[in-house]
């Protein structure tokens, strides 16, 4: 159905030179919300390591939309093999994270006091994640909290279990991404030596 140049409603006369009925209007209104909502839903195959929030990002959808969308009890626990239904947005916007997501030199992974945090950097680059950018990072998530945003271990916060101290107060889910992908960013380069250290070291 092509829905393009549907701007304006046309008044149609029937043989008593009348106008349609308002049902008749919103009948039609109806009609084209419902098939536009079917053109922008995409079936997809939970494979491991896939998050409704992983999702979310790479179609420009929310959590609460592919929650509701799916009748999902849990949005933290996806089955693999389980089919989900994903609102894919109609533009594409950059992500919280790709928008944080900064490209600057990995400091000495060894050496946790050495990296910085600043989440007001205005040199940020948006750098939207590979295939196995999104693998590795959810490998994390998954062994620090599950992908719980409320987890809480001592001073670690949240669903990358954060220094309190990085989160400045701010423990909000945009927050602890955009806190998230700087620090990785800038600690390790990039989410896949994130996973590697975490791997050797159980922690990162």
């Amino acid at each position: 159905m092509n829905v393009s140049g549907i701007n304006q409603y046309t008044p149609i006369q029937n043989n008593n030179n009348q106008t349609a009925t308002a049902t008749q209007a919103a009948n039609f209104s109806q009609n084209l919300a419902t098939s536009q909502a079917a053109l922008a839903t995409k079936t997809v195959t939970a494979q491991k390591g896939d998050t409704v929030w992983g999702f979310a990002q790479k179609y420009g959808s929310t959590v609460q939309q592919i929650t509701d969308q799916n009748h999902l009890k849990d949005p933290n626990l996806i089955l693999i093999g389980q089919k989900l239904k994903i609102p894919v947005s109609q533009t594409t916007t950059p992500t919280i994270a790709a928008q944080a997501y900064l490209t600057n030199q990995p400091t000495n992974a060894n050496n946790p006091s050495a990296v910085q945090t600043d989440t007001k950097s205005s040199n940020s680059v948006v750098q939207p994640l590979s295939d196995a950018e999104e693998k590795a990072r959810a490998y994390i998530v998954q062994h620090e909290s599950g992908g719980n945003y409320n987890a809480r271990n001592g001073k670690y916060i949240g669903k990358y279990q954060l220094d309190s101290s990085y989160l400045n107060g701010d423990y909000s889910p945009a927050n602890q991404e955009k806190v998230a992908a700087n620090y990785v960013a800038k600690r390790y380069g990039n989410w896949e030596n994130a996973m590697k250290h975490w791997e050797s070291h159980n922690w990162y």
